[in-house]
C-alpha cells in the first residue's frame, strides 16, 4: 500500500476518535469500563489490532520525518498495542484509566492525535 492510500485510511479514523473522545469523554469512560469487564472482547480486540498493525508494518516500514514516518509509527504502535492487550490488558487499562482521569493528559493526547490526522488526511487527501 502507498502513503496516500493509507494516510486516506488512516487520518480520518484519527480525526475521528480524537474529536469524539473530546466531546463525549463520559461515553468513553463508560465504554471502556464495559470494554474491561469482557475479556473475550478484549482478547479478539487484541488480535483485530496486532494483524492491522502487522499489515501497515509489512507493507509500511518506512522511517523518515514525513507522512511515511508517522504510519510507519501508527504501524508499530498498533502493532504493539495488539500485542500488549493478549499478553498483558490489565496493563492498558491501567494506562487507560489514569489518562482519562487526567482531563490535561487526555487533552494533551487528544490534540496531538487531532493534529496527527488532520496531517495525514490532508497528505492522503491534497498532496
Amino acid at each position: 500500500m502507498t502513503t496516500s492510500t493509507l494516510a486516506q485510511i488512516i487520518g480520518p479514523v484519527v480525526v475521528a476518535v480524537a474529536i469524539g473522545f473530546s466531546l463525549n469523554p463520559k461515553i468513553i469512560k463508560t465504554i471502556m469500563k464495559d470494554f474491561e469487564k469482557s475479556e473475550g472482547l478484549t482478547y479478539l480486540t487484541g488480535i483485530i489490532i496486532m494483524i492491522l498493525g502487522l499489515i501497515i508494518v509489512l507493507n509500511h516500514n518506512v522511517w523518515e520525518f514525513s507522512a511515511a514516518g508517522l504510519i510507519t509509527l501508527v504501524g508499530w504502535s498498533t502493532l504493539i498495542k495488539g500485542a500488549t492487550f493478549l499478553v498483558v490488558p490489565n496493563l492498558l487499562f491501567k494506562i487507560s484509566k489514569s489518562v482519562l482521569s487526567c482531563g490535561m493528559t487526555m487533552n494533551v493526547a487528544m490534540t496531538i492525535w487531532l493534529v496527527a490526522g488532520i496531517y495525514l488526511s490532508y497528505f492522503g487527501y491534497f498532496a
